[in-house]
């Protein structure tokens, strides 16, 4: 049964980490983000920490040793950050505004982040899509309001920034 747990925590962890770094790339590069919440990716490795330290017990081979140590190095790190994201998601994050497009297909969520008093307040716009996926196409640092305008049902202006959505523009400064 340890063999098990230590397989699946190993897989798991890899997985996790994979989602991770999707998220990353998705919110350096503008894409859509197809990881689940922090909250979500945060549960995923305390249950793969748990799994992984349960795995400890198969010493079967040399191998399910090192898949264990390598599982809790890469885990703990990243439950940490996770658990730092939700903190980031409750707490800094506030809702500002709701813009609708005219056929009503494309919503816009628009939160102000205030990370206290190290950082300065931003203006954040994201699209939810299908499940969970978001995709963040404006941020502005140093601003705490936003004026949306909409031409058409694809093109809207955000604080004098027009992005055509049809062709995936983003804004972030």
């Amino acid at each position: 049964m340890e063999r098990k747990y230590n397989l699946w925590s190993f897989i798991s962890c890899f997985f996790v980490l994979m989602l991770a770094l999707q998220a990353l790339y998705a919110s350096y590069y503008g894409t859509w983000q197809v990881a689940p919440p922090a909250l979500t990716l945060w549960l995923l490795t305390v249950i793969t920490f748990v799994t992984a330290i349960i795995g400890f017990k198969d010493k079967s081979s040399r191998w399910a040793r090192w898949r264990s140590w390598l599982t809790v190095l890469i885990v703990f790190p990243l439950s940490a950050i996770f658990l730092l994201g939700v903190a980031v998601n409750t707490i800094a994050r506030e809702p500002l505004e709701t813009a609708q497009s005219p056929d009503s297909k494309i919503i816009i969520d628009f939160y102000t982040l205030n990370g206290g008093a190290a950082t300065s307040i931003g203006v954040s716009g994201v699209i939810n899509g299908p499940l969970w996926f978001i995709k963040r196409i404006y941020y502005q640092d140093h601003m705490d309001r936003v004026d949306v305008k909409w031409t058409n049902n694809h093109i809207v202006t955000i604080n004098n920034h027009t992005l055509n959505l049809k062709k995936g523009e983003t804004f972030s400064n």
